[in-house]
């Protein structure tokens, strides 16, 4: 990291584009930043434990030009810089500053010096970034602020148990025990769920929420892109060292017996009734799904189709919905019940009359991906779980259903589209075929014993806080 270039006053920023420019008053020089590029501004002495005498500390990303476009070589050529400001704008001092550590990044260590903050790497998490993006912009913004590697703990992941084996054998028996705890994860939507699910059995009168701040490193990063930490390069770094936690809200799906959840790209499975999950229950923050959004995260989760990033949920739709050799797409039979509340608080139960489905989502989130609104009516952590779903309709309606959703969720103005707030739901399926009994939780694949169902509803108890900045 750079010791830092001091600029006097001659500081300007353009609001129109967003940017940055720092003169130096003694040479014929000048830097343009971005404003999406800025991690924070640090105060000329504060609680962060730096003295820096007058001089404000603008932190952001440098980038370097390079030939290989691809997201996980770009990670590779950033880093951050420390550039010494004097006399600020307001504007500046409004967006960036940092005026002390924030509490989630104070958190005390144990009794015998162990660690109780935590950056967890998902090394394998969408194409890849994240060991780069921890080393060269992470680690560095951390040592500026006065986070030494001494003050935390880093966790790697080797396998797709890593997160889970980490949750279980210190955040979950930290959390029961009442300390307080912060983890950085740098991952996809699925970091946090297995959080979720493994701090459950915790809970207990004790139980202390860890707090959780989320980097953008997954494909679709659904969770970070609706709670508004996706918004600049930072990843939601700018968030974390800004925002505060919150409340995040889940469902609890439960599975009729014989449901498997399927593992190693579908290849193996495990039961998901277990002795310590008997009612088969996955919990969840993001998404229920069945039918064609279930059957494209399934097919897309391969080692293949990851090198394609986002684009690979449109490979697999394309696929279901024009099979290469020429039959025709599959419509999925099921039925729904749904669970609602009116005006009144009063619950109810609906039967929908069809049976014949093309696509069921339930989801506590607007975005499955940055421009894919799938729920516009979807707040920030709002908790209100909404339902999405249509029935059979040609392949080339459904595409062009799916593009308004790109279009800031306006597909939910069709006349063929449902759209409901809902208190939960339940999905009994009658497909003879497994491959059509897949229903998707959060990027997980559990696959519906014959004749089963699936049932969710909101969750009441909240095991996890996510640090989020205002954006009001």
């Amino acid at each position: 990291m750079s010791d830092g270039v001091a600029y006097k006053t001659s500081t300007s920023v353009n609001t129109e584009s967003q940017t940055i420019t720092l003169h130096r008053d003694d040479v014929q020089h000048s830097v343009e930043i971005h404003f999406q590029d800025v991690i924070a501004l640090l105060p000329p002495t504060s609680e962060l434990g730096t003295s820096q005498g007058q001089e404000y500390t603008l932190l952001h990303i440098r980038k370097s030009e390079v030939e290989d476009n691809s997201p996980s070589e770009q990670e590779k050529y950033m880093t951050t810089e420390s550039i010494k400001v004097i006399d600020p704008p307001k504007v500046l001092l409004e967006r960036f500053l940092i005026s002390r550590l924030p509490e989630h990044l104070s958190v005390p260590s144990g009794p015998h010096d162990e660690c109780n903050l935590y950056v967890v790497v998902s090394v394998k998490s969408g194409v890849c970034e994240a060991e780069a993006f921890f080393h060269n912009i992470i680690r560095r913004a951390f040592q500026a602020l006065g986070l030494s590697e001494k003050h935390y703990q880093v966790h790697r992941t080797s396998s797709d148990q890593s997160i889970i084996e980490f949750a279980s054998k210190i955040l979950g028996p930290r959390a029961g025990s009442g300390i307080a705890q912060t983890a950085l994860l740098l991952s996809g939507d699925g970091g946090i769920i297995d959080l979720i699910n493994v701090l459950q059995p915790f809970r207990s009168s004790k139980f202390l929420k860890p707090t959780i701040g989320l980097l953008a490193m997954g494909t679709g990063n659904a969770l970070a892109n609706s709670a508004g930490l996706n918004r600049d390069s930072t990843r939601g770094l700018r968030s974390f060292l800004r925002g505060h936690p919150q409340n995040l809200p889940t469902f609890a799906a439960s599975f009729s017996p014989n449901s498997q959840h399927l593992i190693d790209e579908g290849r193996r499975s495990e039961p998901l009734n277990t002795r310590d999950n008997p009612h088969g229950i996955v919990h969840g923050a993001v998404v229920c799904s069945w039918a064609l959004h279930a059957s494209l995260v399934a097919d897309s989760d391969t080692t293949e189709y990851r090198k394609y990033g986002g684009q690979r949920f449109q490979m697999a739709a394309k696929e279901l919905l024009d099979p290469s050799d020429g039959s025709k797409p599959h419509v999925y039979s099921g039925r729904l019940t749904l669970f609602k509340k009116n005006s009144n608080g009063q619950g109810h139960t609906e039967h929908l009359d069809r049976t014949k489905h093309m696509y069921v989502l339930a989801t506590l989130v607007s975005n499955l991906e940055e421009k894919l609104f799938i729920s516009p009516r979807s707040k920030p952590l709002d908790g209100q779980l909404r339902l999405v779903h249509f029935g059979a309709l040609p392949s080339e309606e459904v595409m062009r259903i799916l593009g308004l959703a790109f279009q800031g969720g306006k597909h939910v103005h069709e006349a063929s589209v449902g759209y409901d707030s809902i208190e939960g739901m339940r999905i009994e399926l009658d497909e003879e075929e497994s491959h059509w009994r897949r229903i998707c939780i959060d990027g997980k694949i559990i696959q519906v014993g014959k004749g089963g169902w699936v049932e969710i509803r909101k969750g009441m108890q909240c095991v996890v806080s996510l640090v989020v900045e205002d954006h009001s």
